[in-house]
């Protein structure tokens, strides 16, 4: 049976932390459904807290909680609470409201533990001071992992504390109770930083969105708009897009809200969800909102179309419409680039014959498109001929050896690699990160670790900062926890700060090695800091818990997935169906989880 976790009370007396005393939602340790013993809890996550029966106190400095016989008293990261598995009455909640505060989550759907406020704490020692001490700053502020502790959230970070009112409260009448007595005052700068905390739950955002509409002195303006109509996109949600844009075009007495960025969005989406003729209808519908059908939106259209794999569409609609916006290099250079991205050698060939034939010259991007298509398709000799073309009349870049370096890398020859490495400053060309990325990245897949590290502490000391890629490559071959954390912890160290995409990375490897404690740590620190989780995040939690015979598990995160609206891969799909005809052959419990396949 799952259960439901309560906050009723925050760990200690510190005015940061009675801020978020409502709002802050600490992962917390449940009974595990198939255990019965004490000794047998897990970690669950966040989620689990919307699930009902189990009750959690957090003892704040200064108090003593008192529960009834069966109380079992527990800590866990530093945290003293009280773990107490059976329902109690709800007339006493509002007792225990006098000494903990509001509480957040709806009390109507709960039960609430029987809580008493003793005598003060006659001393601060034994354990409770070493925890105060650990509260008090003394200890790091990251652990292992890089999460932040509590004094990671600066006193009025009102995003973050918007982003738990909306998390802990279930329905729509709870958020907007929270919402209205939380007491922070809604600025433009603030809705943009919730609704980035939210880029990968539309329903949450478009909610947050329309009740900051309806607050006393704000009204929405351009970027706000389309902050959300870039979240709704990301789900296609097209007819709510377009009520928002109506919206910002009538604006009364006031100028239209609509720009070119707005109309970009729209056909970037349009063209991500293969929808092509609606994106092309939508550039044709600017003039609609007072904005011209000119060449560089028209580039817009066909790159975005380049882009999601529409090459041959995007390269119709420039000689369709060439009379229009006529084709000069940028465009042809979009076209040329389309081809070569799809891996169509063919099409790259034909283009620049094409291109030759009509007369046009080729510029630097041409060439450096070309040449990349060349070592995409395994022509090596051919692109380095094309090179050394290049070199000898000195039209060169940095992206031009970099592609030759990863080419000949990929080949494992590594020492023409660094014998043009070494030459680039002949022709004005130092090497930037993406360089040492292309050497990096081929010398960590060939298990030389030794020669990869030389290669990051020379970037270091060179002034070339690593980026986020850099060490993406360190991880994807990390042969344990340990050494994947070392690396984490030098990236974090050098100021190179994590993304999504760095733990969707370490939430895959840590399931492979099953490391689950770590797993949901670096999901709820996913969560805290506003990146995610998003569609692939929770991709690799079905598919990696799947493949570890987690199946509750799984259902739970694919659910979870489908109720924020994010779409949903074929290849997930069909394992959640796998999944249900294994539960039923095996005859899992898997009786709470409402299954969502459609």
């Amino acid at each position: 049976m799952l259960r439901r976790t309560l906050l009723v009370g925050f760990v200690r007396s510190n005015p940061r932390q009675r801020e978020f005393a409502c709002s802050y939602v600490i992962s917390s340790q449940n009974r595990s459904p198939h255990s019965t013993s004490d000794t047998g809890t897990n970690f669950r996550r966040q989620s689990d807290f919307d699930c009902p029966g189990l009750i959690i106190a957090l003892i704040l400095s200064g108090k003593k909680v008192h529960f009834p016989n069966g109380a079992v008293s527990k800590s866990n990261f530093g945290l003293q609470y009280v773990f107490w598995p059976g329902p109690l009455p709800y007339r006493q909640s509002l007792e225990a409201q006098k000494h903990f505060g509001t509480l957040s989550t709806s009390q109507a759907d709960c039960d609430l533990a029987q809580l008493q406020v003793g005598d003060e704490v006659e001393k601060e020692g034994g354990k409770c001071g070493e925890e105060q001490r650990m509260y008090s700053g003394a200890d790091s502020d990251h652990d292992e992992l890089g999460n932040s502790t509590t004094s990671d959230f600066p006193e009025g970070n009102d995003a973050l504390v918007i982003q738990r009112l909306l998390k802990i409260n279930p329905t729509r009448k709870d958020r907007v109770r929270a919402l209205n007595q939380c007491g922070i005052t809604i600025c433009m700068d603030l809705v943009l930083q919730v609704l980035a905390r939210h880029k990968n739950d539309w329903k949450i955002a478009m909610f947050f969105f329309v009740w900051a509409t309806q607050q006393p002195g704000y009204s929405n303006g351009t970027e706000t708009y389309n902050a959300l109509l870039t979240i709704l996109g990301k789900a296609q949600q097209f007819k709510t897009m377009w009520q928002l844009v109506k919206e910002m075009h009538n604006q009364g007495d006031s100028p239209s809200l609509v720009t070119d960025e707005t109309f970009t969005i729209l056909i970037r989406r349009y063209a991500a969800a293969h929808m092509v003729e609606r994106a092309i209808e939508t550039f044709d519908k600017r003039e609609e909102f007072g904005l011209k059908l000119n060449a560089p939106a028209f580039q817009i259209l066909i790159c975005a179309l380049c882009r999601y794999k529409h090459v041959e569409e995007a390269e119709g609609l420039l000689n369709l419409r060439q009379n229009d916006f006529p084709m000069d290099m940028k465009s042809r250079n979009i076209i040329l680039n389309g081809w070569c991205a799809l891996g169509n050698l063919h099409g790259v060939k034909r283009f620049w014959n094409e291109m030759i034939k009509q007369g046009h010259r080729p510029d630097l991007i041409t060439y450096n498109t070309y040449l990349y298509a060349l070592t995409k398709k395994g022509k090596l000799n051919t692109a380095l001929k094309l090179f050394d073309e290049m070199w000898n009349k000195g039209c060169i870049d940095v992206p031009t050896c970099n592609n030759i370096i990863d080419a000949l890398c990929f080949k494992k020859r590594i020492p023409e690699a660094r014998a043009i490495f070494g030459k680039m400053n002949e022709h004005g060309c130092l090497p930037n990160v993406a360089t040492y990325n292309s050497l990096i990245k081929h010398v960590c897949n060939n298990r030389r670790m030794d020669k990869a590290y030389e290669l990051l502490d020379e970037m270091e000391r060179k002034g070339c900062a690593p980026n986020v890629r850099t060490y993406h490559y360190f991880l994807k071959v990390a042969k344990n926890p340990e050494e994947a954390l070392k690396i984490f912890q030098r990236m974090m160290r050098s100021g190179c700060m994590p993304t999504c995409d760095t733990y969707n990375l370490l939430l895959r490897m840590f399931i492979y090695w099953n490391d689950l404690e770590r797993v949901l740590r670096l999901w709820d620190d996913l969560e805290k800091k506003g990146m995610g989780p998003d569609q692939r995040s929770y991709t690799v939690m079905i598919h990696g818990l799947y493949d570890k015979g987690n199946f509750e598990e799984a259902y739970k995160y694919y659910n979870e997935m489908t109720e924020k609206g994010l779409l949903v891969e074929p290849r997930t799909k069909i394992l959640v169906e796998a999944m249900e005809i294994k539960a039923k052959e095996r005859k899992v419990g898997i009786h709470d989880v409402k299954i969502n396949t459609k």
